[in-house]
């Protein structure tokens, strides 16, 4: 005799059907399916499949939007990029003399303090007259030197206008820059030093405007960048710490 079958209740049954039947919605795209779901279940079945996909939409719109706007509208360069390299201006200083000078010039000037040689300034300051980003370089004798012996800057006796110069070549200094002209293959040769000797600094402490500067280094030199982008504004940048009456 078989035996009885269980008897299911009404909910039980209803659980059944709900296994045993085609998925309401099977095959249809998630739009469809957003759009026929009771407007109860709506938020949750949006979180669930289309709030993670939208977030990275927007944002890789943002993105691609950000790009193209600062490619097409770069960030102006400032009138005047100064690189005051190894504590030559102590800390804080090196704001008061740029504020003053934009007020002078009318325009935005950086003057960068933070170069420094026992870390990485050396390779920041490289790149950065590479890319002919620096316009002046403010450092003490030593690096100056060194600096210079890399052919980084302009010889100041040919740059600056000649009335300009004859006031303040007294206080130039020579150094040989760079020249591999005559460099052979050697692993320890190199064009740094070897170029003619010529007038790339100027001495601060001759200036009246560095000498306002208090615990400013008396030691240290001022130079144009050899391939500034925007040397009319580096010569009247030397011109303005030399002339106290401006």
């Amino acid at each position: 005799m078989e035996g009885k079958q269980p008897k299911l209740t009404p909910e039980q049954r209803e659980a059944i059907d709900t296994l045993s039947s085609t998925p309401q919605y099977q095959g249809e795209s998630k739009i469809k399916i957003f759009m026929k779901i009771p407007a109860k279940d709506k938020a949750a079945y949006f979180r669930t499949h289309f709030l993670v996909p939208l977030l990275a939409a927007v944002i890789v719109i943002a993105l691609g939007t950000f790009v193209i706007v600062r490619l097409v509208s770069p960030v102006p360069r400032p009138a005047l990029y100064a690189a005051a390299v190894s504590g030559s201006t102590p800390m804080g200083e090196a704001n008061k003399l740029k504020d003053d000078y934009a007020k002078k010039l009318g325009k935005d000037v950086i003057i960068d303090d933070y170069f420094d040689m026992n870390k990485d300034g050396l390779s920041k300051l490289q790149t950065m007259i590479g890319n002919e980003q620096i316009d002046v370089v403010i450092a003490p004798h030593d690096v100056f030197a060194k600096l210079a012996s890399f052919g980084y800057f302009d010889n100041l006796k040919t740059t600056l206008p000649a009335a300009e110069y004859a006031k303040v070549g007294k206080y130039a200094m020579a150094f040989h820059g760079f020249d591999d002209s005559r460099v052979t293959d050697a692993i320890d040769e190199s064009g740094s030093g070897q170029g003619k000797s010529e007038p790339y600094g100027l001495l601060l402490e001759h200036a009246p405007r560095w000498d306002r500067i208090e615990g400013a280094d008396d030691d240290a030199l001022v130079g144009i960048a050899a391939n500034t982008q925007q040397l009319d504004t580096a010569k009247n940048f030397i011109q303005y710490l030399y002339n106290a009456r401006d």
